[in-house]
């Protein structure tokens, strides 16, 4: 008894430890932007500690001195990056590859660190990326090792990510990148020694032997989840997997090592219990099999772990992997909650900024959930084994089966809403594809992937042993997701939560986990159900109000518009290198509920304005599309899907408009005799040929002008009155050669926006383009600076939010903080 009374207090420690420091890391993220919410929370806790534990004063002392310890320890370790603004012009970079280059859609992609650029030591690391159309076929992502010591000509950038509410964007400074860029030219200087490059050439080594041995596809997803080279993954395989609830198993995550740690302990044990039984048992007198076995197993994970990349998932399960073993080392049971609070403690100290990150978050909390269920499933087992004594071979598959649904329904639940906000999806058919997939790639193809090419690469092959057998196996669970993936209503794309309704729905989650699985009242699941209630209604009580979104896209240009009849418009749809309609617009659109886009209009068929919306037609409900009727070459595959879909288009020109009861559109621009025949080139005729329309309700006035360039403004002028709008989008980038002086003063615009792409290489917004619209007495917006931009209908004037008004400010004053606050809500 005392024993046991000893474990639980060494438990409640460890979690009471783990729990503390994670408030306090947290805590010092928070507290510019909450200081005097937090401070009175702490208070009020404290207060209730000292009264709950007034016997145990030592446990409250414990929870404060690791609460604040968490605030301390972030604070040293914070080291912001520095602020550097680089010349528009070729530099010279020197550094060592620190990452194992890796190939995606043409680019090879490796990343520098000890940087040095023109001579100068530069804190922080480089991106770069080399083109493979520019370089040749010799450009692959073998053509460079982690370690070697490389030099190069680029222009650098800093890296930027795409500013939009609702949607979640990767900011590369979090990884300690101040730069990125393209290579123009490259020499070799020398390669790596340490023990970190060899390890990592290993890695390397192993990705091109699945390369040699497997099909494209394949051999992305053996490299995803046995070296952890990611980015050899098909964007559709990707999908695919995300969309059916499998995203996991594209990363080195808990599954893969605790099966990879049973096969390997398993297997040793056996072969020292097939020793002589003399040997074993004179053997067994200083140590058993199963610490033999576990002497064995720690090493190759630990080697594993380190070859693999470390992930922050990798990293948590090696850190339980290895505390449940030496709990058999010591013939001792650990608890799986327990293990789970020292892997959060031991990386929070190696990475602090980690409680954050959305690959600690999902990690931890699918573990947590799948913990708790499977806790109180065990004890539900027990009680029912006493009562019924044996139980059938039926019934017992039909509980194991019953485990896995449990499981994988708890995983599922437990990370949703960091699943909404992220990904915006919720894989209904999960549970069915997790029984059924999921033992395929961890009992099948991921020990024939991880044995045979560790052989191949033990032993020198240039390709793995038994590709035959490994290809069909791959392929065939590739088809088998794909084909789940296409069912009607295996995958919701669902709507932001807001961080109130999130902390609601754990809330009631918790109540229903603290109750366990026994049986229970109706009323017990009630909370959770109206979280879900209030959740569903969202999108319906946001009301029918004219607003128009300048949505950042970089170096390209998109909006989307909800019309007052509770219509949705979207204009155009930036690039599709980066792939603006896959990372930005449908993201934005699912965070808000939006499934259904009645009009969708193309301005012109430049890749900056058409690239995204392949994307979109293939994802959305698409009501129609609006065009110029201009030849469109560069948006030929644009057509095809529509064709494809079997979506109505309409050509639309001068004189064409839709009235609704609350809204007006008007199409001011193209027109069939017009020709621009510009001193420029068909591109600037292009341009010029884009769609001219204004939109009116409420009040308000948006124009929308494409690319136009002089010629065509010079072409619109004579409308007069008709053009005056409160909000103009600014033509072509605010390129010098549009937003002519006569055509701003015939618009007269109060607001304009310029979507444009920060530090692209086409100088654009022109200086001379800005000063013409500050001399007009015009309030610029540019999304290269401001991020996002919604503008609605005010009193007298339009009501502008930019990104930077939905996200969290510093706080000043007790005003600022009342504005976090409903931020929260």
């Amino acid at each position: 008894m005392g024993r046991r009374y000893d474990e639980y207090y060494y438990f409640e420690k460890v979690l009471t430890t783990a729990v503390s420091l994670i408030c306090g890391l947290i805590a010092f993220n928070f507290f510019p932007f909450f200081p005097l919410s937090l401070s009175m929370v702490c208070f009020c806790l404290t207060l209730s500690l000292f009264i709950k534990y007034r016997e145990e004063r030592t446990r409250v002392f414990l929870i404060i001195f690791m609460f604040i310890f968490g605030i301390f320890y972030s604070f040293i370790s914070y080291k912001a990056l520095p602020e550097i603004s680089f010349p528009d012009e070729e530099v010279f970079v020197e550094g060592i590859i620190a990452d194992v280059p890796e190939m995606s859609e043409g680019k090879l992609r490796f990343t520098l660190s000890d940087v040095k650029v023109n001579e100068k030591e530069l804190r922080g690391k480089v991106r770069l990326y080399i083109f493979q159309e520019k370089f040749g076929e010799r450009v692959t992502e073998y053509l460079l090792s982690p370690g070697d010591r490389v030099g190069a000509v680029s222009i650098l950038k800093e890296p930027v990510p795409f500013r939009n509410p609702g949607v979640f964007s990767y900011d590369l400074k979090k990884d300690g990148i101040i730069a990125i860029g393209y290579i123009s030219n490259m020499r070799f200087s020398s390669s790596g020694s340490r023990l970190a490059d060899r390890l990592y050439k290993k890695r390397q080594m192993l990705g091109r032997i699945i390369d040699n041995s497997l099909s494209k596809k394949s051999a992305g997803l053996h490299k995803a989840i046995v070296p952890g080279l990611k980015r050899s993954i098909a964007p559709g395989t990707r999908e695919a997997f995300s969309a059916v609830g499998l995203a996991h198993l594209l990363s080195i995550s808990g599954t893969h090592f605790g099966l990879l740690a049973f096969i390997i302990f398993g297997s040793v044990r056996r072969l020292v219990k097939c020793l002589p039984a003399p040997a074993l048992t004179k053997m067994t007198l200083y140590i058993t099999p199963s610490q033999i076995a576990v002497i064995t197993t720690l090493p190759i994970l630990l080697l594993y772990a380190l070859i693999s990349g470390a992930s922050i998932p990798t990293v948590r399960s090696l850190i339980m992997v290895v505390i449940y073993m030496l709990a058999l080392f010591l013939g001792r049971k650990g608890q799986w909650l327990n293990s789970l609070s020292i892997a959060a403690v031991i990386i929070l100290l190696w990475q602090p900024d980690a409680v954050l990150e959305l690959s600690f978050q999902l990690s931890f909390i699918a573990v947590l959930s799948i913990g708790y269920v499977l806790e109180a499933r065990e004890k539900t087992t027990d009680e029912k084994t006493e009562t019924t004594n044996k139980r059938e071979l039926i019934k017992n598959i039909y509980e194991k089966v019953k485990t896995g649904i449990l499981m994988t329904s708890a995983a599922v639940m437990g990370t949703a809403p960091v699943v909404a906000l992220v990904f915006k999806q919720f894989p209904l058919i999960a549970p069915v594809t997790n029984l059924l997939v999921t033992p395929l790639v961890c009992f099948v193809i991921l020990p024939l992937g991880f044995f045979t090419g560790f052989s191949a690469l033990l032993l020198n092959l240039p390709s793995m042993p038994l590709n035959g057998i490994t290809e069909s196996v791959t392929g065939f669970t590739l088809w088998l997701v794909t084909l789940f993936s296409r069912l009607p209503y295996a995958n919701f794309h669902i709507h932001n939560p807001s961080v109130l309704m999130t902390v609601c729905y754990y809330i009631a989650l918790f109540l229903i986990f603290k109750r366990g699985l026994r049986s229970r009242s109706k009323w017990e699941l009630l909370p959770l159900t109206l979280v879900i209630i209030w959740y569903l209604s969202v999108p319906y009580l946001n009301g029918n109000n004219f607003k128009v979104t300048f949505l950042d896209v970089g170096q390209g240009e998109s909006a989307q518009i909800d019309l007052p009849d509770n219509k949705i418009m979207l204009i155009d749809g930036g690039t599709e290198r980066p792939d603006i309609g896959r990372m930005v617009i449908a993201p934005f659109l699912w965070s808000r509920g939006i499934k259904r886009i009645d009009y969708v209009v193309l301005t012109h068929q430049h890749a900056d304005h058409a690239g995204g919306l392949k994307y979109i037609l293939d994802n959305f409900d698409v009501g129609e599309v609006w065009l110029n009727g201009r030849p469109a070459f560069e948006a030929e595959e644009l057509f095809v899907k529509i064709k494809k879909y079997g979506i109505p288009f309409r050509i639309i020109k001068r004189g064409d408009v839709l009235e609704a009861e609350k809204y007006t559109v008007q199409v001011f621009h193209p027109y069939n005799e017009f020709h621009a025949n510009s001193a420029r080139g068909n591109f600037s005729d292009e341009n010029s040929d884009s769609l001219v329309m204004r939109i009116e309700s409420n009040g308000l006035s948006v124009l929308f002008d494409g690319d136009i360039e002089e010629e065509a403004e010079w072409d619109l002028v004579h409308l007069g009155k008709w053009l005056r709008s409160d909000v103009i989008k600014v033509p072509h980038h605010g390129g010098r050669t549009s937003s002519s002086r006569d055509f701003i003063d015939v618009v007269k615009p109060d607001i304009a926006v310029i979507s444009v792409g920060r530090n692209n290489r086409f100088g654009h917004p022109n200086q001379e383009t800005l000063n013409r619209y500050k001399s007009a007495g015009t309030k610029v917006y540019r999304t290269d600076i401001d991020g996002a931009v919604t503008i609605t209908p005010g009193n007298g004037s339009p009501e502008v939010t930019t990104y930077k008004d939905t996200q969290f400010k510093k706080v000043d004053n007790w005003h600022d903080e009342v504005r976090n606050l409903r931020l929260l809500l």
